[in-house]
């Protein structure tokens, strides 16, 4: 055999131009199916993650309760009431942030220098030891991951969570964009500005009423505590975690249908409207309702500790409202 021969059975095939792009195609294929696989279990994982905020949320709130003997306040009355923090602030010590609450000037007890600009005693804005304000502190149990617009705005940062003022009368500044008021359980005072048990709905007030187990008369297990928010329905300062007279404080209503995005410019057209007429961010009626990016609904700590994912296609007249009432007596359906 000559060396020709034998050079030539030894040479190797290379793949032609048709096997290469055969081969990209397949492996583009497989990229392609696993790519949304991977998404949805980042989602899910994220998903469960904001669960358990809530959770952690839930264990705070009942050890507050414990130590207190009622459950935090959401807020002290008018909005110049010192020191204006929400109830959040209130459990930091029960959510593994001792250090930070230990910082704040809930006496009113630092001179006015410790303050941003003129707000003495007004916490939110209290320089802390780190050159930041209280406002602009981000702890990661008040965020759901979901939600890639969650995190600050204007200095504010955001929260994803707010109290349940329950099934309040709550008119806002445009009698056009009142479509709910119909199935208010209770409808005075107006925001839930109380400090009397008899008159609020729900577990929190913006004006400090103070509810203990109790007044759930309802049963834990039928009641929301918390709920799920976004915070670019509202002004940056009204979906601050740390803001007495915020969302995430005590305004949280369950008036509107859970994701109606009507006052959600910022997410886009691809979201649930049901009026345009009241995309303004200061259309309470919407804008305090409770909403998520999960699909199909969001999740809601009930006043057992509980965490529920509740469908946006609940029974929204009797299920939702008797839901957010915590006595009022109605027979509740599934959910």
């Amino acid at each position: 055999m000559s060396d020709r021969r034998v050079r030539n059975r030894r040479t190797p095939r290379g793949f032609t131009l048709i096997e290469l792009l055969v081969v990209i195609a397949i492996i583009a294929i497989l990229i392609a199916l696993l790519l949304p696989a991977v998404q949805q279990a980042r989602e899910s994982a994220r998903r469960s993650q904001c669960k358990n905020n809530l959770k952690q949320f839930g264990l705070a709130l009942h050890n507050y309760h414990d130590t207190f003997g009622m459950f935090p306040i959401g807020g002290t009355g008018d909005r110049d009431n010192p020191p204006r923090v929400s109830w959040q602030v209130r459990v930091l010590p029960y959510l593994e942030q001792a250090p930070l609450y230990n910082e704040l000037d809930m006496d009113g007890k630092l001179p006015a220098t410790s303050y941003a600009a003129s707000n003495h005693r007004y916490v939110p804005r209290q320089i802390l030891a780190n050159g930041k304000e209280l406002r602009m502190i981000q702890p990661p149990m008040m965020t759901c991951p979901s939600d890639g617009m969650s995190r600050a705005r204007d200095e504010w940062a955001q929260g994803s969570y707010a109290g349940s003022m329950g099934s309040q009368w709550s008119p806002s500044f445009d009698t056009a964009c009142e479509p709910y008021q119909e199935f208010a359980l209770k409808r005075s005072p107006d925001w839930g500005k109380t400090h009397i048990r008899a008159t609020l709905s729900g577990i929190m007030s913006r004006h400090g009423a103070h509810v203990r187990l109790g007044d759930v008369k309802d049963g834990t297990s039928n009641t929301i505590q918390i709920g799920e928010v976004v915070p670019v329905c509202l002004t940056s300062s009204r979906a601050s975690w740390a803001y007495a007279t915020s969302v995430c404080n005590a305004e949280g209503q369950t008036l509107a249908p859970i994701n109606d995005f009507t006052t959600c410019p910022l997410l886009g057209p691809n979201r649930r409207i049901t009026n345009p007429n009241c995309e303004a961010q200061d259309n309470w009626n919407y804008s305090f309702g409770f909403r998520s990016t999960h699909t199909g609904g969001a999740h809601f700590l009930l006043a057992d500790g509980a965490v529920r994912f509740l469908s946006e296609n609940i029974d929204h007249a009797r299920t939702y409202q008797g839901l957010g009432g915590r006595s009022d007596g109605m027979t509740l359906g599934d959910f």
